[in-house]
């Protein structure tokens, strides 16, 4: 790991000197390192002050980039950012790496009927409200079509770093992840049809409709060949390497596609979504391989998201006018109303009706890069295209990571504590525990009271839960099961109430019964639910639950009876809570 950082940073100084030698004027005064070492320091203090104001961290990095930028400190050289380009877009790339491996064919097969409607909703409404709006507003038919198709795109490094920072797991969740690669992936093909329409229709294609066809056609399908290619060949050097040469393999290989899109103007986005997808279809390491990616891509998200913040200019915002606010006001509405009316017709929980929306408002990295390449492709047409983005990015990028925190969290599916960062509050309050644990430790004061020992089981408990029907067959039960992360599986009656719990042991039995399918129902692999916990109780019960138990979670009821399944408590919630109190020194 660290060889390859170190050769990617080598790789940065080099292009700085060549930078420094054709503007000598600009960078003579401060080195790409020292630019690097700025941003990265900022952010390491951005970070910290985000546990203290509960932010999320990528807000954290972006508005720490932004006092380095030029809306304040402007001490960031424009070509800097020309040479750091290499590192964002591998960050980007491992990002949609990383998105294209959730979709085994099994999973795109179950979740599809939920998430194409929503999806089909959301893009409908934000294309026509956007390009109707925008239209009126006083943009020309064209850029108003390349606004409607530019607002489908969501953030995906940004919305995807907020929903592994927070571990939310859920309907929400999940249906977020998908439907930032849909969009994504009908943001980049859009556009280019779009982009293709306007050129025909404006009599500014370069040769015939069948060769500006075919060009298209070459584009993309050249991105669906090298992301196929790409990531069968990932898959089989993995099955013939060893993990500790595979960091090197995933670094190596997706620079090298990255590379090679940029060479062939091949649309890199599209190329790493369908690696991604090819490499959990083919491969059977896929964790092995995103665990790989995690060990640098910590790294390079950092840099990513600092180096976006120093880019995004204030001024521009205040010049995209009326025309600026009424995006934003309308990519706003579209999404959540587009996403709410699916949603209301299709009968998906209240949660995803109400919270959806606002989880996919970032936006971003595919959009800025799309309307470069309009810009660079016709100015005079989408000049104004790309300052109404570039502006307008300023408001989403720094409100959608708190829209898609606020999302998961409401919606149940983030447990409070996994909030609360940290327990300091002031520096001068940090100092002063750092002196209390030293002498608690010494014995010569007790210690602070834990976490655990503070907080309630509401405040841990996962909210967004379901159960087995009682009446369910045993096909039924493998099928929600084999869509579990538990070991453990409340079974519930017509009022929703716990009357017994599926444990993984007793099922793992009856897959050894040939009739288990036609006799066997829920109830009968039931056991009595011996333990059970209430909201209102303090998490040291649930610690105590768990040491007499082996379950990895413990279903929540409601206190009144019928006691009615509300939440579940995991014990590796409950350990990574432990793990912070040991931390900071309290437990």
């Amino acid at each position: 790991m660290i060889d390859t950082i170190g050769t990617l940073l080598l790789g940065a100084a080099d292009a700085s000197a060549v930078a420094s030698e054709s503007h000598p004027g600009s960078t003579e005064m401060v080195h790409i390192a020292t630019t690097l070492g700025m941003l990265l320091t900022a952010s390491l203090l951005a970070g910290l002050a985000s546990e203290f104001l509960r932010l999320p961290k990528v807000t954290a990095y972006l508005i720490a980039g932004l006092l380095l930028g030029p809306s304040f400190g402007d001490v960031i050289p424009h070509e800097h950012h020309l040479v750091l380009e290499p590192l964002t877009k591998l960050a980007m790339a491992l990002v949609l790496f990383y998105l294209g491996t959730l979709f085994p064919f099994d999973q795109i097969r179950r979740i599809s009927r939920r998430a194409i409607p929503l999806s089909f909703g959301e893009l409908v409404f934000t294309v026509i409200l956007v390009t109707v709006g925008t239209y009126l507003l006083g943009m020309s038919a064209a850029q108003a079509a390349l606004l409607g198709t530019l607002a489908i795109a969501t953030a995906p490094a940004t919305t995807m770093f907020v929903l592994r920072e927070t571990n939310a797991e859920g309907p929400v969740t999940s249906l977020t992840g998908t439907l930032v690669t849909l969009n994504n992936l009908v943001a980049v093909i859009a556009f280019e049809l779009v982009w293709l329409a306007i050129e025909v229709a404006g009599g500014h294609a370069s040769g015939s409709i069948g060769e500006t066809v075919s060009l298209l056609v070459r584009s993309l399908g050249g991105a669906f060949l090298l992301g196929l290619v790409g990531g069968l060949v990932i898959s089989y050097a993995c099955e013939i390497m060893h993990t500790r040469r595979w960091l090197v393999l995933l670094v190596g290989a997706s620079a090298l596609m990255l590379g090679l899109s940029e060479s062939w103007e091949l649309p890199y986005m599209l190329v790493f979504l369908v690696v991604g997808l090819v490499v959990v279809n083919s491969s059977s390491g896929t964790q092995k391989i995103t665990a790989q990616m995690d060990s640098i891509g910590g790294l390079l998200t950092v840099v990513f998201f600092s180096v976006h913040g120093s880019e995004l200019d204030l001024n521009l915002l205040m010049d995209v006018g009326m025309i600026g606010a009424g995006y934003v006001v309308l990519r706003s509405v579209g999404k959540i109303a587009g996403i709410w009316f699916m949603a209301s017709r299709t009968g998906s929980p209240v949660e995803v009706r109400t919270w959806l929306g606002p989880a996919m408002l970032a936006q971003a990295g595919v959009a800025i890069s799309l309307a470069a390449t309009a810009t660079s492709r016709n100015p005079e047409m989408a000049g104004e295209v790309q300052t109404i983005i570039l502006g307008t990015v300023v408001v989403f990028e720094i409100l959608g990571p708190l829209l898609t925190r606020a999302a998961v969290l409401r919606s149940g599916e983030m447990p409070i504590a996994n909030s609360i960062h940290h327990t300091f509050g002031t520096p001068l309050g940090a100092l002063r525990n750092v002196f209390t644990r030293l002498a608690g430790s010494a014995g010569l004061l007790s210690k602070k009271q834990a976490l655990s020992e503070r907080m309630r089981v509401e405040q841990v408990m996962r909210r967004s839960v379901e159960g087995i029907a009682e009446s369910a067959d045993f096909n039924e039960v493998v099928h929600f099961v084999e869509h579990s992360h538990d070991n453990t599986f409340p079974v519930l009656d017509d009022k929703k109430c716990v009357v017994g719990l599926i444990r993984f042991d007793l099922l793992n039995q009856a897959f050894f019964d040939p009739h288990s399918d036609h006799l066997v129902r829920a109830g009968d692999l039931a056991t009595p639910p011996e333990v059970l916990l209430h909201p209102g109780q303090p998490v040291r019960d649930a610690v105590e639950l768990f040491r007499q138990t082996t379950d990895d979670c413990v279903p929540v009821v409601t206190d009144e009876p019928p006691h009615r399944l509300v939440a579940t408590v995991r014990r590796s919630d409950l350990t990574s809570l432990l793990i912070r109190d040991r931390k900071a020194g309290l437990s």
